[in-house]
């Protein structure tokens, strides 16, 4: 697992979120914008949109596919709380064999408003087929995001993110990001363990390699 980001080019597209479960006390503002990022390596089509955390579904166009993003937060009891973002696509989002996928939350300072202090003990990203099959799951990525202690709401911050290597070509037509958050302190994770409107193109001559899980 590589963490960075290079050359950007974002497309522009209408969109607006979903939030599909409330719980009895949310962690992220119903109604805030953040941002989602994604690019594969070698077929580019870097892809940045600013949702809406509510309860209406979103779509988008990426390339020749169609987006849909939803989210969801489930209440786990004892001060704990599961955020789940989920994007589905027409196409193959990662169509290069073994390309790397990369991935973030939070890109230009649009990370998820959360309404309390909490702290990010777990994070996942998956990667599933045209069946909502799970195809791969990293491992915990919590130890990776820049400020999870408390957490700031980026993944991993604002001009950063996360990749993901020999995903391309697995004919990957879904993603999941899940956050584990608690507003209680919690033992160190175990290691590795629409669009902006108006937005038009832009792009950014970037690169950040970090660490590799």
């Amino acid at each position: 697992m590589r963490k960075f980001i290079g050359s950007i080019l974002v497309v522009a597209a209408t969109l607006g979120a979903g939030s599909q479960a409330a719980v009895a006390a949310p962690v992220v503002t119903v109604g805030s914008a953040y941002s989602f990022y994604l690019q594969g390596s070698e077929s580019d089509e870097a892809f940045a949109g600013v949702a809406t955390f509510d309860d209406e579904a979103a779509m988008a166009v990426r390339g020749d596919s169609f987006l849909t993003v939803s989210e969801s937060e489930s209440d786990l009891g004892n001060g704990r709380s599961l955020i789940s973002i989920q994007i589905r696509s027409t196409g193959d989002l990662f169509p290069v064999l073994g390309e790397i996928a990369i991935l973030g939350i939070g890109l230009f300072d649009y990370p998820l408003e959360l309404m309390s202090v909490v702290n990010l003990y777990e994070a996942r990203i998956s990667f599933l087929d045209s069946n909502n099959k799970l195809l791969i799951e990293t491992d915990n990525l919590a130890d990776g995001v820049y400020q999870n202690y408390p957490w700031d709401g980026f993944f991993p911050a604002t001009d950063d993110a996360f990749g993901t290597e020999q995903i391309g070509g697995l004919g990957v037509l879904g993603i999941n990001f899940d956050f584990f958050v608690s507003t209680e302190p919690t033992a160190v994770p175990e290691p590795a363990g629409v669009l902006l409107v108006g937005l038009g193109f832009m792009a950014m001559l970037t690169t950040r390699r970090r660490r590799l899980h």
